[in-house]
């Protein structure tokens, strides 16, 4: 939503549908309205934020309860998302902590909230955020959050997602991190949803620190940043199912990995991040499953950290892509990550 000014009002100016008797919110009113705009047929909405980035607290609570309950007694099917913030530390009491970006110390209201959804049998949804500066993400306490909350439930239908990665930068730094992001996610298992903060990005507009955006744009072109092509690298090879996957003898923290197999089992997809300022040859050794050819197509984004993508060179850095003549030999092999990098390899 635009931040107050002069734009803000323009934004806003076009006429609404003239009140009735029945006050502003008249679904005719606005029905004959959406389909004036091209949408003659319900929206469909399943999912509603309420505020982002809140202390939730217990002003808070009452706000989000008077909300609750008027949208599902019109649409009981609507998953309502809690505005949460960030949790910088780990979370073992869930009603005394610190490090919480609203600077909340209980989860009292997130409790009221739970059992306000399970008084009306319904679902709702916490949206945390978590840190990309890079090259590795900060998740501070965000897992210990789900195992919080999860123990406060009692029974009540929730989830835990996160719909911002935040950073101050576009370049390879938080690409890198928003990848690593990604695959501690898959591996963890609980969250349904991730995705990363601002996508489009005025090229030389960018006077809020938060310089971040996966795609840049001006009157005449828009570009991928680093962070842009992870999130196209993994929606290109994306997998339904986590398979098991681990780093032997690892006495570093530099590398991540995940592996992802299709429905069919004929498709096997891993994703390593090389966070390392070195080049690093591992053995590779797969179990249960042969591949179908001798050929695996292998994706690849590298460079400096503070590599980015100009107006001028849109695109200095990108991901690349080759054939990989795997030599597979009794499931073994040798792979070889480039420094500073996100490599898919698909099978």
């Amino acid at each position: 939503m635009p931040r107050e000014g002069p734009w803000a009002r323009e934004a806003i100016s076009t006429p609404l549908p003239a009140r009735s008797s029945r006050g502003p919110c008249n679904n005719r009113n606005w029905g004959r309205r959406r389909a004036a705009d091209g949408h003659p047929k319900p929206y469909g909405l399943k999912h509603l934020e309420i505020g982002n980035e809140e202390r939730v607290d217990e002003n808070y609570f009452q706000k989000f309860k008077g909300i609750a309950e008027a949208i599902w007694a019109r649409d009981p099917n609507i998953i309502l998302v809690v505005g949460d913030f960030a949790y910088g530390q780990r979370i073992k009491d869930p009603f005394h902590f610190n490090g919480a970006a609203s600077r909340i110390t209980t989860l009292v209201a997130q409790q009221k909230i739970l059992q306000l959804a399970k008084a009306h049998n319904r679902e709702v949804w916490f949206d945390v955020h978590v840190g990309s500066d890079g090259p590795r993400p900060d998740f501070g306490g965000t897992f210990s959050y789900i195992d919080a909350l999860h123990k406060l439930a009692e029974g009540a239908k929730h989830r835990v997602v996160i719909f911002e990665y935040n950073a101050g930068n576009h370049s390879l730094r938080r690409a890198l991190a928003n990848a690593a992001a990604t695959i501690w996610v898959e591996q963890d298992g609980r969250l349904p949803i991730v995705t990363s903060a601002n996508c489009l990005q005025p090229d030389g507009q960018n006077d809020n620190d938060w310089n971040q955006g996966l795609l840049f744009l001006n009157p005449s072109q828009v570009w991928l940043q680093p962070p842009g092509y992870v999130t196209q690298m993994l929606s290109r090879n994306y997998q339904p199912l986590v398979v098991k996957s681990e780093i032997e003898n690892s006495t570093n923290n530099f590398l991540d990995v995940c592996a992802t197999k299709s429905d069919d089992g004929k498709t096997l997809v891993l994703q390593i991040v090389n966070a390392n300022a070195k080049e690093m040859s591992l053995p590779l050794k797969i179990f249960g499953f042969t591949p179908g050819t001798r050929l695996a197509r292998v994706q690849t984004l590298s460079g400096s950290l503070d590599a980015r993508n100009s107006a001028a060179i849109p695109d200095s850095i990108k991901a690349t892509s080759v054939d990989w003549k795997r030599g597979l030999e009794h499931g073994e092999t040798t792979v070889t990550f480039p420094p500073r990098s996100f490599t898919i390899v698909r099978f």
